[in-house]
């Protein structure tokens, strides 16, 4: 019956949903439980998930998983009673389990399924759940439970060892009972464990959004069929037009109204707590800091903040790219801290919050900070500036140089980080999702990056502008104001034409030079519309005609066979079924900063 069951497929994805879940949450009770080993209440937190992952992988056949996990439910059955302890070693262990479920498990999702060698792994668990010994258990009794050597074998060897008086693995190897690897392997404290990409496919969704959204369907459906019969009414001329156009403008209104309601209830079925993306970072932060021989402490804040899927499946390169580099160069070693006057044990903050339309998402640290004098002097030495354009920049224009593509002020590099991709791929990716990111630093105190990332994708909230006849859309987010200025105050530059205003030099750029068009000198008063953009720390005047005001609007990709239009996002349809353009203020900036345009 479970080989029959194992095959449905809605079956099997409830299964993997089920179990991605349970590990991501172990992930954070396991890091948790090491911090704190006497908790009663993570033992048995993290016993209930192993035994549900036992239990249902066992009712769909997939008898691997079901060793795996009835093993380690085992050893963590005796933690619960008190009659083994929770050890480093142990927690090595169970995580070694969760990278070898993931691996299982993405088998089974790709419908691939192997012959796992799971052998070593429940050896571990089995040493780890034997009466304890006066010492850690011995290099013979771990390859016997291996099955690396038998009994008879590791006695062999132990009376060799002790009459040559060498090591015992020394004497395994002599005597070809052993190979080096097979040593080293046995010798080695953590398994390696390849990570598996995931793209989750599926989501839970609160019963109640659901139930939102089908009331609010039931009421368009009787909207409609209102509607319908106000035109029939009207057709079979039961109604005078004056009559006719108020019921029909009532009923417009309550189609809007009911339209919105139903705009933000399916949005609302695509939120997802950030949550999802930071509890993998405390198993990465513990590892990593482990590497690089560093006390790290992992603060989390704001973890059921919400924000579209699609967004969150994006933002977790950028913040491994983040973690990664405060990691290394960002913290200092315990003794360097201690020297400075800190804590041995540094502190990394990962925080998400929301404000208005924006979610917030602050990675900080209180290491050594950044020191912008020196990355101006990097960027000499690699000739990104001159040594006169450095003197002219403030220190937030020296700290953003840190995000070019190929620059890092690292005197070495690492596995980890320092070879100048990170920070790059931080800002390309946040540009994708229209967002932006920030860097704060203070030399000795510490560094804090901010990314500022729109709570979803689906909807856009743009200003409309009319340049040379054609209408185009603006994302209202980077709009900062929109000012009437006078021709005369426009001046010119090596860089092309600039504006002050409110004591700012602006670069000002004008849409019709990006189509081509032919640029207006102003209207009959001899004034300029511009519409003053902020894409991150960067402001851009952009001249246009007209403004026709706001309105919310589907992003929709322009086809390949366009290629790529520079300081074009996308298009939308308007109500008469037009195609409209919305501009892209981050590519406009770049055109109109280099003058591409």
């Amino acid at each position: 019956m479970a080989d029959e069951m194992a095959q449905d497929a809605s079956l099997i994805t409830d299964f993997l949903t089920e179990c991605d879940e349970l590990l991501g949450q172990l992930d954070q009770d396991l890091i948790a439980l090491e911090a704190a080993p006497q908790d009663a209440d993570l033992v048995n937190r993290v016993f209930r998930a192993f035994h549900t992952v036992k239990g249902t992988s066992g009712f769909m056949g997939f008898k691997d998983v079901v060793s795996l996990t009835h093993q380690a439910e085992d050893l963590l059955n005796l933690m619960r009673k008190g009659e083994r302890p929770v050890t480093r070693p142990a927690i090595d262990a169970f995580l070694s389990v969760l990278d070898q479920l993931r691996r299982m498990l993405n088998d089974i999702r790709l419908n691939t399924p192997k012959t796992y060698d799971i052998s070593s792994l429940l050896g571990r668990l089995r040493i780890l759940a034997a009466p304890p010994a006066p010492d850690r258990p011995m290099l013979g009794e771990i390859l016997v439970v291996e099955g690396t050597i038998s009994h008879s074998e590791q006695q062999e060897a132990l009376q060799h060892s002790i009459a040559t008086r060498q090591k015992f693995g020394q004497a395994l190897i002599e005597k070809k009972l052993a190979t080096p690897q097979q040593v080293d392997e046995a010798l080695s404290k953590q398994a390696a464990a390849n990570d598996v990409k995931e793209v989750a496919r599926t989501i839970r969704v609160d019963v109640n959004k659901l139930d939102d959204l089908v009331n609010l369907t039931g009421e368009l459906v009787l909207e409609r069929n209102r509607i319908a019969q106000i035109c029939r009414d009207f057709t079979s001329h039961r109604y005078a037009e004056e009559v006719f156009q108020e019921a029909l403008n009532a009923s417009s209104r309550r189609l809007s109204l009911i339209t919105e309601q139903l705009q933000q209830a399916s949005l609302k079925t695509r939120m997802l707590p950030i949550d999802v993306v930071f509890r993998r970072f405390p198993r990465m932060v513990r590892d990593l800091a482990n590497k690089l021989g560093k006390e790290v402490a992992l603060e989390i804040r704001g973890e059921d903040t919400e924000l579209d899927k699609t967004i969150v499946e994006e933002i977790a390169d950028p913040l491994v790219h983040l973690i990664r580099n405060s990691l290394d160069h960002g913290l200092e070693e315990p003794a360097a801290r201690q020297a400075a006057g800190k804590p041995k044990q540094g502190m990394l903050r990962l925080e998400a919050r929301q404000e208005g339309d924006y979610i917030l998402i602050q990675v900080s640290d209180d290491g050594k900070g950044i020191d912008a004098r020196r990355v101006a002097a990097k960027a000499i030495e690699k000739g990104v500036v001159t040594a006169r354009a450095a003197a002219d920049m403030t220190e937030r224009e020296m700290l953003d140089m840190i995000f070019l593509p190929g620059f890092s002020t690292a005197e070495k590099t690492s596995d980890i980080s320092g070879r100048g991709v990170g920070m790059d791929v931080v800002r390309t990716n946040l540009k994708k999702l229209n967002g932006s990111v920030e860097l704060d630093s203070a030399v000795g105190r510490g560094a804090t990056v901010t990314l500022k990332l729109p709570l979803t994708l689906a909807i856009l909230p743009v200003l409309l502008v009319k340049a040379s006849g054609e209408t185009y859309a603006l994302p209202l987010r980077c709009v900062s104001e929109i000012v009437r200025v006078a021709v005369s105050d426009v001046h010119r530059s090596d860089s092309g034409e600039i504006l002050r205003v409110r004591n700012q030099i602006l670069p000002l750029g004008r849409v019709q030079r990006i189509f081509h068009h032919a640029v207006s000198n102003g209207n009959e008063e001899g004034h300029l519309r511009i519409v003053v953009l902020s894409i991150a720390e960067k402001k851009l005047g952009l001249v246009v005609d007209e403004f026709l005001g706001q309105e919310e609007t589907i992003v929709r990709p322009l086809s390949s066979q366009l290629g790529h239009l520079p300081g074009v996002a996308g298009g939308t349809i308007t109500g008469e079924g037009n195609i409209r353009l919305i501009l892209d203020p981050a590519g406009l900036a770049e055109m109109f900063t280099h003058q591409e345009v």
